[in-house]
């Protein structure tokens, strides 16, 4: 056997996810926005998987999205703060070293400024915390750690440096 050293892309499944997989595939493999009794089942299964991952997480249901990946589940969060804090203005803060997913988003949806780092592709937090405090910043986005060099990023001094701002914070925690 190998070394595996892709699992940001995919990785073997837990035993129980995989379990879960194979029960819903059985079960719940209708069109769950049907009418039809299959995709009742299917709709019944999806909200079950909702209900009880929005309760681990301490959120309610309806704040809780499944996406098919996480270029998705990012155009989906930075659309909907632009569309929700657009009359604040367009602006969108990134480190220089985000996912691709993240800049296409901030460019489709906002204005970017990027956020300098340095040559381990360690966020500037000083930068950061100025260019999120200028006028017309409605959104900061920085992930939690590099996928190709493994820099973890000072996320607890983002997120502090974007409450004083009053600006929401897009964490790419894939990694």
């Amino acid at each position: 056997m190998g070394v595996y050293l892709d699992a940001a892309t995919a990785a073997p499944l837990h035993p129980v996810a995989r379990q879960a997989l194979l029960a819903a595939l059985e079960d719940g493999w209708a069109d769950p926005g049907k009418l039809y009794s299959q995709s009742r089942r299917a709709r019944l299964l999806l909200d079950a998987a909702r209900a009880s991952t929005a309760e681990l997480l301490g959120v309610r249901e309806d704040e809780l999205f499944f996406a098919a990946s996480g270029t998705a589940a990012i155009g989906r969060a930075v659309a909907g703060v632009v569309a929700a804090r657009q009359h604040v203005g367009t602006g969108i803060v990134h480190s220089a070293v985000e996912h691709s997913a993240v800049l296409k988003a901030a460019a489709a949806f906002g204005t970017p400024t990027e956020a300098p780092v340095d040559r381990d592709g360690r966020l500037a937090v000083d930068a950061f915390a100025s260019r999120v405090l200028a006028p017309a910043v409605i959104l900061a986005a920085v992930q939690s750690a590099n996928h190709e060099v493994g820099t973890r990023q000072p996320i607890e001094a983002v997120a502090e440096a974007c409450a004083a701002a009053g600006v929401p914070l897009l964490v790419d925690a894939a990694q």
